[in-house]
This record gives structure tokens, sequence and C-alpha cells, in this order.
């Protein structure tokens, strides 16, 4: 089974034999849309790997949420929040430093966990962070043990993003 399939059809946490890490997100009002805007942004990356990393198409295929998450980031975020990223930086992470692959995911009552096989980097943190999750939200699960998202000041903290609206403006 190729990872879009993964991703399209294992959908009930399922483990694959071998070493593997679940990243798991606590805490979000909306998880299923959540889980979406995720599987969305890495379908993007595998459905336009001819896209080059540096071309601005890509905010024409990844997911709104994201492009407008990330638009409005200020430049002082980026100096404060080291989990925010330019999107041509993740974009470039997801093809060419990415040594990860989706297994598996699943709903959760308050999340969702998604299982991935291989070194994954942290590289998803970024992406995960720029749907509008807090950094107290994100958590991997390795060999039995949880890690918190450690980090300096989350953007989040002193700004807030609206869902629906996709707006992030000061409190």
């Amino acid at each position: 089974m190729t990872e879009k399939e993964r991703i399209l059809k294992n959908n009930s946490g399922e483990l694959p034999s071998g070493v593997f890490d679940i990243i798991k997100i606590k805490n979000t009002p909306n998880p299923k849309d959540e889980l979406q805007s995720f599987k969305d942004f890495v379908l993007s990356c595998i459905d336009n790997s001819e896209l080059p990393n540096n071309d601005i198409g890509w905010k024409e295929v990844l997911p709104k949420k994201f492009v407008r998450f990330s638009e409005q980031l200020e430049e002082e975020d980026y100096g404060r929040d080291n989990i925010t990223a330019p999107i041509l930086s993740m974009v470039d992470d997801m093809q060419d430093v990415r040594e990860w692959e989706w297994y598996s995911s699943k709903l959760t009552s308050d999340g969702f966990e998604v299982v991935v096989t291989g070194k994954f980097h942290y590289i998803f943190r970024s992406i995960l962070h720029h749907q509008g999750l807090p950094h107290t939200s994100i958590f991997v699960e390795r060999n039995g043990i949880e890690y918190p998202s450690n980090s300096l000041t989350d953007v989040l903290t002193y700004k807030t993003f609206d869902p629906e609206t996709f707006e992030l403006k000061k409190k």
C-alpha cells in the first residue's frame, strides 16, 4: 500500500511492525477538521512533488488554513516562536529532508493520533502549529514515552487564530 493509500484508508490507528512513533494532538475543539487539514497538507506534498520547492505555487495547493496562518505571521513571531517557519521552508523539509511516512491515523475524544514510520525530525510540528494548534497540544510518543513540544514562546499565547475565518490577530 502506498503512503497516499494509507493516509486515505488507515483510519483506525493501525500499528506497523517495527519501529514507529505516534504524533498526538490533544485538547483541540475540532479534531476531525484538524486531522483532515494535516492529511491535506501531506497529500498536497505527495500530489505536487514535481512542483519545485521554491515555487510560490505551493500557496495555491496547500490547505488555505495553513497558508492564511503563515501569511499573517510577522517577522517578530518567527524570532519568538521557533516552531514557526516560512511556507517554502516547510515544503522543502517535506520534499528533501523528510524520512518518515504516514502509516495510519485515528480520531480521539479531544484530538487525533498519527502513526509514522522512519525518522521524522519533528518536521510535522511546524505544519500542525501553522494550522492554529498551540504547542501545548502537540506531542510525540516514542517507545511508550510521551514527549511534549518544548520550544520558545508560542505565538498563540499573544495572538488568536480563528479556525473559521483564518484570521490571526493580537489578543
